[in-house]
C-alpha cells in the first residue's frame, strides 16, 4: 500500500512514519510563496525555506519521500507578467535545489513549466484540478502528469472509477478522509480563496474570512446525513478501491497536530479504525464572526463546535449501496445516507443548535455587511439622506 501523508513539519512524525507498515510519501508547503497552495498561509505551520530544505533532507534518510505542493487553483494572472514570472520560476528553482521527489498543481500551465524546464520533477494533479471525468484524466496525462489525485466527489462512483483507470496509465490515488459536503457549491470558491491567502503577493497580506466553511459547519449539524454524504473513505474499504485500481492513498490533515495525523496515518496503514470514525476525518472549525476587513477592525466570536460521534464498526458493509447507485442523478429521490446517519452519528442537539445560531449570526452579519462597519455605516447614512451609496473601492 502506498500513503500520501500529510506533514506539520514536526520532526517527530518522520520515524513513526518509517515505521508504518506501508510505503509512505509525505506532503507539506511552506505557509507563502509566489505560487501558494490549496490552504491559506496563516493556517500552515510555520516554516523556513531553510529549515525545509534540512527536513525534506532527514525525510530521504528516513525512507520517505517528499512531495511539495504547488496546488494553488490561480495565481491571479501573475503568471502572464514577466517579473511575477521570474518569482514563480525562482521558487520552482529552489523547489528543484530542495530534491523533492514529487510536486502536487493543479493548473495545468503549472505543469507544463515544470515538465518544460525541471523535467526530473514527478508531477501529481491535485484533487482541487478536478479530475471528475475519463476526458479529463486523459488529457492531464496527454500534458504529461505523473499521478492524478481524483476529484473526491467521485470517491463512490465506482463505475467512473474502473472508466478513468481503464483509459489512463498514470497513477491514480483518492483523497481519503474529506468531510467536505459532498457536491458543494463553495467548493470552488474556497479553494481559490485560500489559494490567494498562501501568496506572498496576496493583496490583503493572507486575510481570509470562514464564510465557506460556516456555511459547510451549519450544513452539517442541520443535515445529519451531510456527515454520511461526505466522501471520506473507512481504511477498512482501502481494499475495495484497490480492486477498482487506484494506486495510493492520500490523508488530508496538514493543518493538524502530529498525534492526529500518526493516528490517522495509522488508521490507513492499519486499514481499521476502531471506534469514531470522526477522529480521523479533516475537521476544520471555522473562525466564526471574524474578519480582518481593515486593520483595527478585528471582530471574534468564538465557540466550540459540538463533539460528534461516528460509529465506525456500525458501518460495516455500507459501501456496498454505492456500487450500483449513481448518487449524481438519484441524491433528491434516496433517503439511503439520512438512514445511516440515523443508525452511526451522535452529537448534543442543543450544543449543535447553539452553535449554527452562532455560525448562522455570522453569516448574516457578512451577507447584510454588517461584518464590515464602516462600509454599513456609511450605507445607512446615504440611506437616511436619499442618497445613492457607492462603494470606496468602486471606480
Amino acid at each position: 500500500m502506498q500513503l500520501l501523508v500529510p506533514t506539520n513539519w514536526d520532526i517527530e512524525l518522520l520515524k513513526p512514519l518509517e515505521e508504518l507498515e506501508a510505503d509512505v510519501q509525505i506532503y507539506g508547503v511552506l505557509p507563502t510563496s509566489a505560487i501558494g497552495s490549496g490552504m491559506r498561509g496563516p493556517d500552515v505551520p510555520e516554516m523556513t525555506a531553510q529549515r525545509a530544505e534540512e527536513y525534506v533532507r532527514q525525510a530521504h534518510e528516513a525512507g520517505l519521500t517528499f512531495n511539495y505542493l504547488l496546488n494553488t487553483p490561480c495565481m491571479g494572472n501573475r503568471e502572464w507578467q514577466e517579473d511575477s514570472h521570474r518569482e514563480i520560476l525562482a521558487h520552482l528553482d529552489w523547489i528543484n535545489r530542495v530534491n523533492v521527489d514529487f510536486v502536487t498543481v493543479a493548473i495545468p500551465y503549472l505543469l507544463e513549466i515544470i515538465k518544460r524546464q525541471f523535467p526530473h520533477l514527478k508531477v501529481e494533479v491535485s484533487t482541487i484540478a478536478h479530475v471528475n471525468s475519463v476526458a479529463r484524466a486523459k488529457m492531464f496525462e496527454e500534458i504529461g502528469v505523473d499521478s492524478i489525485i481524483l476529484d473526491t466527489n467521485i470517491n463512490r462512483d465506482f463505475k467512473l472509477l474502473e472508466a478513468i483507470r481503464d483509459a489512463v496509465s498514470c497513477k491514480l490515488g483518492v483523497l481519503t478522509n474529506s468531510l467536505c459536503l459532498y457536491q458543494c457549491p463553495y467548493e470552488y470558491y474556497h479553494n481559490n480563496t485560500m489559494g490567494h491567502a498562501s501568496q506572498t503577493h496576496s493583496q490583503t497580506d493572507g486575510r481570509y474570512m470562514d464564510y465557506c466553511l460556516m456555511h459547510c459547519a451549519a450544513a452539517r449539524l442541520e443535515d445529519s446525513s451531510q456527515f454520511i454524504k461526505a466522501r471520506w473513505i473507512r481504511p477498512e474499504d482501502l481494499s475495495l478501491y484497490e480492486e477498482t485500481g487506484i494506486d495510493f492513498f492520500k490523508i488530508g490533515g496538514r493543518v493538524m497536530p502530529t498525534e492526529w495525523i500518526l493516528r490517522s496515518a495509522d488508521a490507513y496503514a492499519g486499514r481499521h479504525c476502531q471506534g469514531n470514525l470522526y477522529d480521523i476525518l479533516i475537521i476544520l472549525d471555522p473562525k466564526t464572526g471574524t474578519i480582518d476587513s481593515a486593520p483595527g477592525n478585528r471582530q471574534s466570536m468564538q465557540a466550540a463546535s459540538p463533539a460528534v460521534y461516528i460509529d465506525n464498526q456500525a458501518l460495516e458493509g455500507f459501501i456496498d449501496f454505492f456500487k450500483q447507485q449513481d448518487c449524481v442523478s438519484s441524491c433528491a429521490h434516496c433517503s439511503y445516507c439520512q438512514k445511516i446517519a440515523d443508525k452511526v452519528v451522535r452529537f448534543d442537539a442543543e450544543e449543535a443548535k447553539e452553535y449554527t445560531t452562532l455560525l448562522n449570526r455570522s453569516l448574516d452579519r457578512l451577507n447584510s455587511s454588517e461584518m464590515f462597519s464602516s462600509i454599513s455605516e456609511e450605507r445607512a447614512h446615504h440611506q437616511r439622506a436619499g442618497l445613492s451609496f457607492v462603494c470606496p473601492d468602486t471606480p
